[in-house]
This record gives structure tokens, sequence and C-alpha cells, in this order.
């Protein structure tokens, strides 16, 4: 396998080094630049959708199925992804001043998100069903912790509980029906 042959993965890596290096910044930045790693956040889902728009249908090579079936490129996933762009940047603008208005608006709530959506863009361009959990695994744990992500809030904390354990829940039983198809 060569390196052109794992240009429709680009985004997806493209988004976890961005994520990793945006969890790193974060730490090195004070309180008052905060917001740069707001703005690193959104010029990733940019560039995201750049890449996944310059691999989009008509691009010579980049449809197919690669790993053994577990990721396939075709236009319905690169749609799909660039929609899951334009909800998450959305979502991103419409939180900001909730999350600054809190003192919530930090690097863990951004790379979350960013590793939330490479769990979707996992599902979306998934072959089979462990791609299929592996990606919904990544979108579901970081959205636990999102969902408790105000620490001082009770009900934040017993939401993300409840939301835990219907969760592990849900994922047991169709791990199980996943085996049972396969077996």
């Amino acid at each position: 396998m060569t390196l052109s042959s794992l240009a429709p993965l680009g985004a997806e890596v493209f988004l976890l080094c961005a994520a990793c290096a945006i969890l790193l910044a974060d730490q090195f930045l004070g309180a008052a630049r905060r917001m740069l790693s707001y703005w690193l956040t959104v010029g990733t889902l940019v560039v995201c959708a750049l890449i996944t728009a310059g691999l989009g249908p008509g691009t010579a090579g980049v449809e197919g199925r690669m790993f053994m079936g577990m990721f396939i490129a075709d236009p319905l996933a690169f749609a799909l992804k660039l929609f899951t762009y334009a909800a998450m940047l959305v979502c991103l603008i419409y939180s900001r001043a909730y999350l600054d208005e809190r003192g919530l608006l930090r690097g863990d709530y951004l790379v979350l998100s960013l590793f939330s959506m490479l769990g979707m863009m996992v599902m979306i361009s998934a072959g089979n069903f462990i791609a299929v959990y592996l990606g919904l695994e990544l979108m579901s744990l970081c959205l636990y912790a999102l969902v408790a992500f105000n620490r001082d809030s009770a009900q934040s904390t017993e939401a993300a509980m409840k939301y835990f354990v219907l969760g592990a829940l849900s994922s047991g039983l169709l791990l199980y029906g996943m085996s049972m198809l396969y077996g």
C-alpha cells in the first residue's frame, strides 16, 4: 500500500493530527488566549472540508474500498462528511457564547468535539460492523464526557451517568447482535 493510495483517509488523518495538536497547544496557552484554540478548531474543520471536497467524486483513484473492505470511499461518504463538517461548525459557532459565559470554553471541549466528529467520520466510511462499532464507541465516549463537561453541575453529572449506563447497555447489546450475525 502506497502513500497515494491512502488519499481517501486524508481528512481523517488530518483531523486526528490537528485534534492532538490543538490539545497540546491549549495546554500552553493562557486563559487570555483561549480563543486561539477555538479558531484553530474552526480552521481544522475548514481544512478537513477542503480536503474532502478535493477528494470528492470525480477525482481519479479515490473511490473504492480500503483495508480489506473496512473503509469505503464513495460519493455518499464524501457528501455525508461535508454535512458533518457543516453541522459541527454550526454547533461550535452557536455554543461559543454559551460556553464563554460560563467559563467552559476550553480546549477539552473542542478536542472532545473533534474526536467525536472523527468517530462519525469512521462510521460514515465503515464497510463492516467492526468499523461501525469502533466509530460508534469513539463518538459515544466523547459524547459521555461532553455531557458531563460542566463538573460543578449535579444535573450534568447525573445526566452523564445515566447516559453512560444506557450507552454501555446498548453497546453491549449491539455487539452481541453483531456477533450473532457473524457467528
